[in-house]
């Protein structure tokens, strides 16, 4: 029993490892070798900016200064906000900005993947930027978007989200955790595809949009659906949106939770990118950072339970005692909602009670999944929402 239960416990604890260490490190190691370059130049295009909104009365007018005010032709950039059955004042704010030439478009509740494939059939853009309405973009962003369809491989490209914080709380481990995916977002673009975009901001050719099902995640799923179709999707880091993060562990769970749901489901519906015969490179990254990734609890699950088991029989008594108690001290400090973040020690245990928060929130997604749950419909979450 004893020999099961380590072989249990160190196949979890290799899993772990390699899924959150060793993929980056590969990462790290091929990136230079073997980099897809990519024309870029500084053409115009036509650009039609959609901004879906469901009750975004307490940011929108802010997100739509910032839109005007950006460092792209305004006589060649089209703002669109597209109302997903809101029912507040958002409909009536975008309203007031028609005579500086923004375009409301009112949909039923339908989704934000929904109010995006409505938004794009009237959309007269040749470039199609989706934003959040809670977002500031840098005024190069859209710019630094554009350039990269100099490229005609290109058929998205993804910018750069970047994090606010106040204080130490679920939205300073959120921004620690982005560093982190941001550098694999860059080494993946480089090495062959970008696997999702970032849904703050991301653009795509309309000639090339695909419309996808309202219960799937549009900034993951609209990518995937690209590369299947043989085109390219890259990383530009230059094209920044900021966002304020998540100020509460409780409602970056539910957003998590949400978001974790229809990205399960994407990939299982896009699962022919697996085929490594067809997909080459592409078919190992989409392996290691999405799917593997989204079976880390599990390992975690079993890591700790033979450990435990172990404990129990007399054998690795300490490291279980170490792991459990380190676990019990990360979920008591993490639940004060703010902490000094000074205190390396505090610091410590808000990452990693975001870090069991974050596996956690996979459990309910993947019941979600089997359980056929359809998640079409949000509720802004953040602060400034």
């Amino acid at each position: 029993m004893a020999i099961w239960l380590e072989w249990i416990l160190w196949v979890s604890v290799s899993m772990v490892v390699v899924v959150t260490v060793g993929y980056p490190a590969f990462l790290a190691l091929t990136g230079p070798l073997v980099r897809r370059r990519r024309q870029v130049d500084d053409a115009e295009p036509r650009v039609s900016l959609i901004i879906a909104a469901h009750n975004e009365e307490a940011c929108l007018r802010r997100r739509l200064e910032n839109a005007l005010s950006l460092d792209y032709p305004r006589e060649r950039l089209e703002i669109i906000v597209a109302s997903d059955g809101s029912t507040d004042r958002t409909a009536a704010i975008a309203a007031s900005f028609s005579d500086r030439g923004v375009v409301l478009r009112q949909f039923p509740r339908i989704g934000k993947t929904g109010v995006q494939n409505q938004a794009v059939r009237t959309a007269g853009g040749d470039i199609l930027v989706f934003s959040d309405a809670n977002a500031s973009y840098r005024p190069d962003a859209v710019r630094k978007l554009v350039r990269n369809f100099a490229d005609p491989s290109v058929a998205c490209v993804s910018g750069q989200l970047v994090y606010t914080v106040a204080d130490q709380s679920a939205g300073d481990c959120e921004r620690s955790y982005w560093h982190y995916e941001k550098f694999m977002k860059l080494r993946e673009s480089e090495l062959s595809s970008l696997i999702g975009a970032n849904g703050s901001i991301y653009a795509v050719r309309k000639s090339d949009y695909v419309e996808i099902d309202t219960d799937l995640i549009s900034d993951l799923v609209e990518p995937l659906a690209l590369v299947k179709r043989g085109r390219r999707v890259v990383y530009e880091p230059e094209a920044v949106s900021v966002e304020e993060a998540a100020p509460a562990y409780s409602s970056e769970f539910r957003r998590k939770v949400r978001i974790l749901t229809r990205s399960i489901k994407g990939l299982v519906h896009m699962r022919a990118l697996l085929n490594p015969f067809r997909y080459g490179v592409f078919s190992f990254q989409l392996l290691m950072h999405k799917v593997l990734r989204y079976f880390v609890p599990y390992f975690l699950i079993t890591a700790f339970s033979s450990l435990g088991a172990l404990a129990g029989l007399g054998i690795f008594q300490i490291p279980f005692a170490v792991a459990a108690s380190a676990m019990a001290v990360a979920v008591a400090v993490g639940r004060v909602r703010k902490a000094r973040r000074t205190n390396p020690l505090v610091r410590t245990c808000h990452f990693l009670y975001y870090y069991l928060l974050v596996n956690y929130a996979m459990v309910p997604a993947w019941i979600n999944v089997v359980r056929g749950t359809r998640i079409t419909v949000w509720v802004p979450e953040r602060k400034q929402a």
